[in-house]
């Protein structure tokens, strides 16, 4: 009992607040367990923030990375024409042909080089003139001698047009002439021609036409 002198009494006093102490100890440990899930949850809530916001970082940068191939794709399927996008239909037998063909026949030219007669060209049809592909129209030409027996019709050479000619437009030509290998006079006669159809005098489009003596050229 408190107060107690002898040793018996000190020895249970002792006693008495040791056990005072563990009784306690209960309560001392459920604090300290509290405590312990109390960090614990505020631990796993701060990491799971923290992992919601490197997913959505990751997501963003992932995100931004694709855009630019995309719109690259979209925009190279916009700038490819399509395949299946109807060409011009042309009745070619039955369309307008026309043409105005301006410049000269030079007096004399070279049997052994290019000559290169240079003319301008308005289209006065009412389709566009295709400088490649099906259905092409280039620049020929006709040479008939005058005392020599030697003429062409179809088997010359043809001049390809720069770019194709919408009607009403107007080009540059420079139309080679390289088929007369024999001295002579020779009537020269500048037609187009809508490749595998007809030549434009067919149709009754005026050529460009003139006379030239052919000889061999010095350098």
């Amino acid at each position: 009992m408190p107060g107690a002198k002898d040793t018996n009494g000190k020895i249970y006093q002792n006693h008495t607040l040791k056990h005072g102490f563990f009784s306690k100890e209960p309560n001392l440990v459920a604090k300290l367990i509290t405590i312990t899930i109390i960090l614990a949850l505020v631990f796993l809530y701060a990491f799971g923030i923290t992992l919601i916001s490197c997913g959505q970082q990751v997501t963003s940068s992932t995100g931004t990375e694709e855009s630019p191939e995309i719109e690259a794709e979209e925009s190279k399927e916009t700038s490819i024409p399509s395949e299946e996008s109807p060409a011009e239909i042309v009745d070619y037998e039955n369309a307008k042909v026309g043409a105005e063909i301006k410049g000269f026949i030079p007096m004399y030219l070279c049997t052994n080089k290019d000559n290169y007669i240079k003319i301008e060209i308005t289209n006065t049809s009412d389709f566009t003139w295709k400088s490649i592909g099906n259905n092409m129209v280039r620049i020929g030409y006709h040479f008939y001698g005058q005392d020599v027996a030697y003429s062409e019709y179809d088997n010359t050479t043809r001049t390809p047009l720069p770019k194709d000619v919408a009607p009403g437009e107007s080009i540059t030509v420079e139309v080679l002439i390289n088929d007369i290998k024999e001295k002579g006079i020779y009537v020269i006669q500048i037609d187009p021609v809508l490749e595998g159809k007809f030549w434009f005098s067919a149709k009754g489009v005026p050529m460009l036409e003139g006379t030239a003596y052919f000889s061999s050229c010095s350098d």
